[in-house]
């Protein structure tokens, strides 16, 4: 009887994975894609052209949101984070600000994510929505670099 019982609460666990879900926002913010919580256009394809204070040690990389297939939004993320060009020694965590409204000091993942309305469908992984450097061409424009080697 206690084996039946054990095998009964084994088959539990072995549900399926509860899909990740974003908490809402706070009343008031703004929820649209491609704009931070404050209503800030992020849009690559709308900031490029306009002046971007990075502080030191930061890179601005584009971020793929699964809802704009076709725009990469801007983030300032701390390049100790990121990887190198073979997609290691990147520091576990995260530290970003963003361009956008100026918020600095996020430490998780998740909660910038949701200050510029990245929404996210699962959990593990989620960095590696950062998927392109970006740079600055001979006009002085923002346009994607080189993909971001995340690996592991």
């Amino acid at each position: 009887e206690e084996e039946e019982e054990e095998e009964e609460e084994g088959s539990e666990s072995s549900s399926p994975p509860i899909s990740y879900q974003m908490k809402p926002p706070p009343e008031g913010c703004c929820t649209t894609d491609g704009f931070c919580q404050a209503g800030k256009d992020l849009r690559l394809v709308s900031i490029s052209n306009e002046h971007i204070e990075v502080p030191s040690g930061f890179l601005l990389v584009g971020a793929k949101s699964p809802n704009l297939p076709d725009h990469l939004l801007v983030c300032a993320v701390d390049k100790r984070f990121l990887p190198d060009a073979n997609g290691r020694n990147a520091l576990l965590g995260f530290s970003g600000n963003c361009v956008g409204c100026g918020k600095k000091g996020f430490c998780y993942f998740t909660e910038f994510s949701n200050h510029i309305n990245l929404k996210l469908t699962t959990q593990p992984k989620k960095q590696k929505h950062l998927k392109y450097y970006l740079v600055r061409n001979a006009q002085g424009a923002l346009t994607k670099g080189s993909v971001i080697c995340w690996k592991g």
